[in-house]
């Protein structure tokens, strides 16, 4: 029987034990609306846990206290049991906890979740780690100003590994399924305030990961000190990069805004992550993630690209994604954020490298003004003993309505109609808008190009419902050209309207007249910046009726500047019989073919002066070349009357051997403007006039020019139209990122100004100095530096913003002038920029701060002969916030008192009535602008004799 109590003793006081055993690694809360009529909304907690060494803990928390924001008479705290258990690995837990609740009225409302307690041995927290609660929160906005809303749901779990010495990346995955905006920001993770409260507070004695490490602590490179921070945009968590093996817990802020009608967004909500990092020391390297620049496509279009994984040790590689396009949760179930057709990636696992493939068809119901956020992995799989190590990369996806289609123009007794197809793709309300100018521009938007540009000239003369396909254009003059575009104007939501890209031009009055010549080459003879020559060819009248139409017959041809230019200016006159083509080519000299595009047109004139015709105008072919890191990514365009779609264009390249010899290198098939580029490595595809294959290195210089062929469409026996374009000549050049600057330092002067110099300065000026490394842990440094950009902020808890780019010419030193009342306080960051205009980390951020100079004499006397006659400091005081004084006589008594920026007592008590003679004392409490925003707040207290 004694054996039996002492077990029942045994059990009691491993109870609880039990209760508070450490398990909370991590987690967050999100909100759903789920009704139009009512605040009802479903709330819930994502916890992860230790399951080996909290497992019997978390297997006991089968229920949890949520707390909404709001109380009666008392903190309202409610009772949510667990619906949901996973095992995420073998030492986690992943928990979910939800329940649905009606909101009582709009407001905001803070959502919030104590539990007992977080896991053991998180070397950045205070220690015993296990001792502290773990909490996290979540703020909700409920108004019918802005509508239904919902929290973002985060798809990425909040536990990853890291390894000494490398850069550590994490992203959320954060998706809205209201298509708000998200911005990100660190805080510092919370414990529970008190029991029963509902309420958190920062953990006191919360160390930034970047801190801990054996001296000096570094970055991944070597150039600078580690850092800790999260991309404001994308969501990226970077630490470059630990120093100390063990377990980290760190929390960031997911804010959600609102763009409001007027074009301006507004806060509507936060959700707290609060995650675990674990570090070890290993011997495995990062893999490394190849993704695409971030995209935009109009609705209806399918997006399709490839992913690449790159591994050094030659690991086996997983690549895979995330985001709410995939219609896939954090757990891995299926939950529809988007409708009907969600994205696909498809990957093997493989040994390096590894490539997947992003297939999504998109449709109308993916409009919306945030772009998607799609994440890839790579994760690397080392063997049993090394820690598995991963890049990630975000690509964003701007789904935009659809542009107008099929738009076509005729002339009609004195008006022009358009008529393009209805849209029957997407069901939004809205209007199409027609815009015109006059002339042919040949302008092709970019892809993200939403609206009608500004500067493409277009003037807007009318508005449809989305769903019409005609409008009438009444106010136009006979014989002129006109180009038409239409533009998508549709209403997403409640709130918010979103334009399309423009739709592909339509031009009238540059219909080939019969009986008309066209023109058919616009071809660069010689590039030059003044002896430039372009031959220009147009055709016999086609057709033409010399008994209908008398003579004389002239040709008069034109020119303008630019791709798209319309400042024709006459250059060339020529009178012609019809009979002989001979005069139907023109070799244009003195021109700069080496930075400029030359346009042309020609009018043909009958009966000596009348007009009988004009062409439509044809441009020079243009080539650009963009440096990449050994290679020449080339592109080129024309803005011509016949098509160079879906044809093949030939480059060719010089042969270094043989100055000025040009050899093909390839042949491009394009079928659209987009299509126009292609990136030479070296490699000589075309080897039958000489193979010039070699490797492309940096700093050497390399030469091109590209000839494109076209057809008029309705002119087939015309053939194939063949146009040179100048020659372009770039060096390929390393695009990585100068090194970082070091060795920040300041001069603060603050302590070294006397009063005079208080008195007399209505500015102060910082001075920052840098150095730049001559190597890093990476190699060699780059010295092609162009600039330095200066980042500043006021105030320490802010993000520094860019104020200033300075020539690297002129220094590494900085002097920021600074007005009389903030002062020095200040901190600034310094980044470096290449000749390729790539910009290197930010360095290390260094502070400046006010001085708190402030004496006060013992003696004045306000007799009225203006020496001493008031009591104020003896300098002159600098960065004062406030001032408040009291003054007192011997006898206690208050007798004057005063706030505000200055100081200064004339020897009157409260009634304005003079002070006698004698000693008074004074309290004197001063608030300071400082580096932090709160300020600093000192007291004088002394004694100041009145002397009259």
């Amino acid at each position: 029987m004694k054996k039996n109590y002492i077990l029942v003793l045994l059990m009691l006081l491993a109870m609880p034990m039990l209760s508070f055993a450490t398990h909370l690694r991590a987690g967050e809360i999100t909100a759903k609306r789920i009704s139009s009529t009512e605040l009802t909304y479903k709330v819930t907690l994502t916890t992860y846990t230790d399951q080996i060494n909290g497992k019997a803990a978390n297997d006991g928390q089968e229920s949890v206290s949520f707390y909404f924001g709001f109380s009666t008479n008392k903190v309202e705290a409610f009772k949510v049991t667990r619906k949901k258990k996973l095992l995420i690995n073998p030492a986690t837990m992943c928990n979910v906890y939800d329940t649905t609740f009606t909101f009582p009225a709009p407001g905001t409302y803070t959502i919030s979740c104590g539990i007992v307690n977080r896991n053991e041995r998180t070397i950045n927290l205070p220690q015993p780690s296990e001792n502290i609660s773990f909490f996290v929160q979540s703020t909700i906005v409920i108004s019918s100003s802005f509508g239904l809303n919902s929290t973002p749901v985060l798809l990425n779990i909040p536990l990853d590994s890291a390894v000494v010495g490398q850069r550590f990346i994490h992203n959320p995955g954060a998706y809205d399924i209201d298509g708000d905006s998200l911005s990100y920001k660190l805080t510092t993770p919370k414990k529970d305030k008190g029991v029963d409260t509902g309420i958190g507070e920062f953990i006191t004695g919360y160390k930034d990961p970047s801190s801990l490490g054996k001296v000096p602590i570094l970055n991944e490179a070597g150039t600078g000190p580690a850092s800790f921070k999260i991309n404001a945009l994308t969501g990226d968590l970077l630490w470059d990069s630990p120093r100390e093996i063990g377990q980290y817990n760190v929390a960031f802020i997911i804010e959600e805004w609102r763009k409001a009608p007027d074009g301006s967004y507004v806060k509507i909500g936060e959700i707290v992550r609060d995650m675990q990092i674990i570090v070890v020391e290993s011997e495995n390297h990062r893999p490394e993630l190849e993704v695409p620049a971030d995209i935009c496509v109009e609705a209806g279009k399918k997006v399709e690209f490839e992913v690449t994984g790159k591994d050094k040790d030659k690991n086996t590689l997983k690549l895979t994604s995330s985001g709410g396009v995939y219609n896939v949760d954090a757990s891995g179930f299926f939950f529809k954020f988007v409708e009907p057709e969600s994205a696909v990636f498809k990957s093997i696992s493989a040994v390096s490298p590894v490539t997947g493939t992003f297939t999504w068809n998109t449709n109308c119901l993916h409009v919306r003004d945030q772009s998607y956020d799609v994440l890839f992995k790579v994760e690397d799989n080392p063997g049993r003993f090394l820690t598995q190590l991963v890049d990630i990369k975000t690509v964003k996806i701007k789904v935009l309505p659809p542009s107008p289609l099929g738009l076509t123009a005729t002339e009609n007794e004195g008006v022009i109609d358009l008529k393009w197809k209805s849209n029957t793709k997407c069901s939004f309300e809205g209007k199409t808008l027609i815009y015109r100018k006059n002339g042919c521009s040949g302008l092709n938007p970019g892809a993200c190009t939403a609206g009608m540009p500004a500067e493409w000239g277009y003037v807007l003369i009318g508005t449809v419902n989305a769903t019409d396909s005609v409008f009438v254009d009444k106010n136009v003059e006979k014989g002129t050209i006109y180009s038409y575009r239409l533009v998508s104007d549709l209403k997403v939501n409640q709130f918010l309207n979103m334009q399309s890209p423009p739709g592909t031009e339509f031009c009238i009055g540059s219909e080939i007249k019969s009986g008309m010549t066209v023109l058919t080459n616009v071809t660069v003879n010689k590039t030059d910046v003044a002896t430039g020559e372009i031959q220009v060819k147009w055709t016999r009248p086609l057709g033409f009726d010399t008994t209908a139409f008398k003579g004389p017959y002239t040709y008069k041809l034109y020119r303008a500047e630019g791709i798209g230019g319309e400042n024709f200016q006459l250059i060339y006159t020529k009178p012609t019989t019809l009979t002989t083509a001979a005069d139907t080519v023109f070799n244009d000299t003195g021109l700069n073919t080496k930075d400029k595009v030359y346009r042309y047109k020609i009018e043909m004139l009958i009966k000596g002066t009348e007009l009988y015709g004009t062409t439509a105008a044809a441009s020079s072919v243009r080539m650009s070349a963009s440096p990449e890191d050994k290679s020449l990514r080339l592109s080129w365009e024309a803005n011509v009357p016949w098509s160079n779609d879906n044809n093949t264009h030939i480059i060719y390249r010089e042969d270094k051997l043989k100055p000025g010899t040009y050899n093909k290198i390839t042949e491009v098939k394009v079928s659209n403007a987009t299509t126009y580029n292609y990136v030479d490595f070296g490699l000589d595809k075309s080897p039958e006039d000489g193979d010039i294959s070699y490797d492309i290195q940096n700093g050497e210089t390399y030469c091109y020019k590209v000839v494109t062929y076209g057809s008029y469409e309705k002119l087939p026996a015309l053939g194939q139209l063949e146009n040179y374009s100048q020659i372009i000549c770039a060096s390929p050049a390393d695009r990585s990122p100068p090194c970082t600057p070091t060795n920040i330092s300041q001069t603060n002067i603050c302590e070294t100004l006397d009063s005079k110099d208080f008195c007399n300065e209505s500015t102060f000026t910082n001075k920052v100095a840098w150095s730049m490394p001559a190597s890093s842990g990476s190699g060699i440094c780059r010295t092609d530096l162009s600039s330095f950009k200066i980042y500043y902020a006021r105030y320490e808890s802010q993000e520094p913003a860019l104020i200033a780019i300075q020539d690297a010419a002129l220094g590494t030193t900085f002097n920021h002038r600074r007005n009389s009342k903030d002062g020095f306080a200040g901190c600034y960051y310094i980044s470096a920029v290449s000749s390729q205009n790539i910009e290197s980390p930010v360095s290390q951020k260094i502070c400046f701060d006010n001085c708190e100079k402030l004496s006060f004499p013992n003696v004045f006397s306000p007799n009225g002969d203006n020496i001493n006659d008031t009591f104020t400091p003896m300098n002159c005081p600098a960065f004062i916030k406030s001032i408040k004084y009291e003054i007192y006589a011997s006898s206690g008594l208050l007798v004057a008192e005063g706030t505000g920026t200055e100081m200064s007592w004339n020897g009157k008590n409260l009634n304005g009535k003079d002070m006698p003679t004698g000693v008074y004392y004074y309290n004197i409490t001063v608030s300071f602008e400082k580096l932090s925003e709160e300020g600093t707040t000192k007291v004088y207290k002394g004694y100041v004799s009145l002397r009259r």
